[in-house]
C-alpha cells in the first residue's frame, strides 16, 4: 500500500528510501510534531526534523520502521498526523512501538483511528502481539478528569489523545513523568554533587566519561549494561524481554546517534577490583538544535546499588558536559513516576517537571 482512500482521508506511506517524496513527508512529519508539541509544551525542542526521520526510517539489522501521513482527499498537501511504528527484528519480535503525531487542529479521533484502521492489520501480518505507544500530556489543569495507570503511581489528563487511546482499546500501564534541566542552575553544583558522591561510593569505583563512539576497549562491558537498561528499569507491565547487546551493536548504536544529528556523551563507573562497568548515563546533544540534550539512559546494575552511583555517574556526566557541549542550554528527560530513587537524584540536580508522557498498550 503506498495511498489508501478511507473516507475523506488519505494515508500514505512514507518510503523508507532517500528521495524527493521521503523528503516532502517527512517535512511534514516534522511541521506536525512541531503544531503538536507547541500546543503541549509550549516549544519544539522535542520534535524531530525531517532530516532526522528521513535518516532514522533507514532498516538496520536490529529494527526496521514504516510510517505511516495522513491527509484529506481534497487538500492531500497537508498532513494532519502521522504514526510510525518500530519494529525489532534480533529480539522482542512480538513488539511493536509506535509514536503518534497529530495536528491539535484538526479532528484528532478521526484521524488517529484511520491510521490505526490501517496500520494494525499491517501489525497483525508481521506477527506483532503488542502495541506500545508512549504520548506526551501538559500537567492537568485544575478541575480535569484525570486517567491512573495500571501502577498507580502518577496520572494523566483525560485529554483528548488520552480518550483517543482509550477508545482504540490501549490500557494505560504507566506513567513517566517529563522533567527539564536548566543547564545554568546545576553548573556551580555539578562538580560538588560529584565529589559528595564519590566519596560516598569510595575507592572501589571510578568514572569514565567520552564523547561520541563508545572507545573499542570499553564496547563489550557496557553492552552488558545496555542489555540490561532493557529490563531493569521500571517497565511496569509493559512487555519485553532482555535485549541481546554485543560490542558490535553498541558501535552500530553509536553510529546511528551520529548518522540521526546527535552528538552523545557518556560516563560510566567501573568497579576497580573487577574492571567490570556497573552504572552509566547518556546525554545526547541535538546537532540541528545545540541548545538542547536529552537525558536518556541512566542504569545502575542490581548488584552495586546503594553506594550513590546513580549520582555520581549523573553528576560527573553534567560537569563534563561544560567541556564537551557547551551550547547545551536545556536538558529534557523522562522517569517512570514510582521510580523514586532516580526522579529524586533529577530533582537534586535541578530538574523540574514539565509534563507527562503515557506508556500505553494493546495485546493484539
Amino acid at each position: 500500500m503506498k495511498q489508501l482512500q478511507v473516507g475523506q482521508l488519505l494515508v500514505t506511506r512514507v518510503p523508507n528510501e532517500p528521495g524527493p517524496e521521503q523528503a516532502s513527508l517527512t517535512e511534514a512529519m516534522a511541521e506536525v510534531g512541531r503544531r503538536s508539541m507547541a500546543a503541549i509544551y509550549g516549544d519544539d525542542d522535542l520534535v524531530d526534523s525531517g532530516a532526522t526521520w528521513a535518516t532514522a526510517l533507514a532498516e538496520t539489522p536490529y529494527r526496521r520502521r514504516t510510517a505511516l501521513v495522513a491527509s484529506t482527499v481534497t487538500d492531500p498537501d497537508r498532513v494532519l498526523g502521522w504514526v510510525s511504528a518500530t519494529l525489532p527484528l534480533t529480539d522482542n519480535r512480538q513488539l511493536a512501538e509506535l509514536e503518534l503525531g497529530l495536528d491539535p487542529e484538526a479532528d484528532i479521533s478521526t484521524v488517529g483511528r484511520t491510521l490505526w484502521s490501517v496500520l494494525r492489520p499491517e501489525l497483525v501480518a508481521d506477527g506483532r502481539k503488542s502495541v506500545q505507544p508512549w504520548s506526551a500530556h501538559a500537567p492537568a489543569a485544575a478541575g480535569t478528569p484525570r486517567l491512573l495507570p495500571a501502577t498507580g503511581a502518577g496520572e494523566l489528563p483525560a485529554d483528548d489523545l488520552a480518550t483517543l487511546l482509550t477508545d482504540l482499546g490501549f490500557v494505560l500501564e504507566q506513567v513517566d513523568r517529563y522533567s527539564v534541566l536548566d543547564v545554568d542552575t546545576v553548573a556551580h553544583r555539578a562538580t560538588a554533587l560529584t565529589e559528595a558522591a564519590a566519596q560516598a561510593a569510595g575507592s572501589a569505583y571510578r568514572t569514565i566519561t567520552w564523547a561520541g563512539v563508545t572507545p573499542p576497549e570499553l564496547r563489550e562491558r557496557l553492552a552488558v549494561l545496555r542489555s540490561r537498561m532493557s529490563v531493569d528499569a521500571p517497565m511496569a507491565d509493559l512487555d519485553g524481554e532482555l535485549e541481546v547487546w554485543d560490542a558490535d551493536r553498541v558501535l552500530h548504536t553509536d553510529e546511528r546517534v551520529a548518522a540521526v544529528g546527535r552528538h552523545q556523551v557518556v560516563t560510566a563507573a567501573e568497579h576497580v577490583p573487577s574492571g567490570a562497568l556497573v552504572a552509566y548515563t547518556l546525554l545526547t546533544q541535538r546537532l540541528d538544535l545545540p541548545s538542547v540534550a536529552f537525558q536518556d539512559d541512566t542504569l545502575v546494575h542490581g548488584g552495586h546499588r546503594g553506594h550513590r552511583l546513580g549520582m555520581l555517574v549523573k553528576a560527573s556526566n553534567l560537569a563534563a558536559l561544560e567541556r564537551l557541549a557547551p551550547q547545551v542550554a536545556r536538558i529534557h528527560t523522562w522517569n517512570a513516576d514510582e521510580n523514586a530513587h532516580m526522579l529524586a537524584i533529577n530533582v537534586e540536580l535541578g530538574f523540574r517537571t514539565a509534563g507527562f508522557e503515557g506508556g500505553w498498550q494493546l495485546r493484539l
